[in-house]
C-alpha cells in the first residue's frame, strides 16, 4: 500500500479472517474495530484534520420477528453494534484522534434503491400495511438516553 492511494490495492489487501463476526440477518461482516482503524489513519496520515462518521448502522431484514407483544421492536442486536463501534471511536478520540460527530444510518427505516424496504436500519419501524405509522424501537430508546447522557453504561 502507498498513500496517498494510487489504486485499489493501496486501500485494502483482501482477507478473509475465520474469526470474523457475521450479521446473522444479512450475512454482511461487521468489524467494528474499523472505526478505530479509519479513526488512527485520519491521525496519523491526513494531519489529524477534524471529521466525522457520516454513516454507521446495521441492517436486518424481516425485523418484524423481533416484536414484542406491546409492538416495540427488539433490537438488542443493533445497540450491541453501535456499543461496539462507539466504545472503538471513543478510544481513537482518547488517543487523539479528531473526529467531532458520529451519524447513525438512519433515524427511522427508510427506502433503498438497491433492496426497497427489505433492511431495516431506523430507531423507528415504519409499517407498510398501516399508513406508514412510526413505533419507536427498544434502540431509539437507548439511542435517546445515550445523547441524553453523552455515553452508555454498561
Amino acid at each position: 500500500a502507498s498513500f496517498p492511494a494510487k489504486t485499489l490495492d493501496d486501500f485494502y489487501q483482501p482477507y478473509d479472517w475465520p474469526e470474523k463476526k457475521i450479521n446473522p440477518y444479512r450475512g454482511w461482516e461487521i468489524y467494528p474495530q474499523a472505526i478505530y482503524d479509519v479513526a488512527m489513519m485520519m491521525k496519523k496520515d491526513y494531519h489529524n484534520l477534524p471529521w466525522f462518521v457520516s454513516e454507521n448502522g446495521m441492517g436486518v431484514a424481516d425485523e418484524e420477528r423481533f416484536m414484542d407483544d406491546s409492538g416495540m421492536i427488539q433490537d438488542d442486536y443493533r445497540i450491541e453494534f453501535m456499543k461496539e463501534h462507539l466504545s472503538y471511536l471513543h478510544q481513537a478520540i482518547e488517543e487523539g484522534s479528531n473526529c467531532f460527530g458520529y451519524h447513525t444510518w438512519t433515524f427511522i427505516d427508510c427506502w433503498s434503491w438497491l433492496n426497497g424496504y427489505r433492511n431495516r436500519y431506523g430507531f423507528y419501524r415504519v409499517d407498510l400495511e398501516e399508513d406508514y405509522k412510526r413505533t419507536v424501537k427498544k434502540s431509539g430508546l437507548w439511542y435517546k438516553k445515550l445523547s441524553e447522557r453523552n455515553g452508555y453504561e454498561e
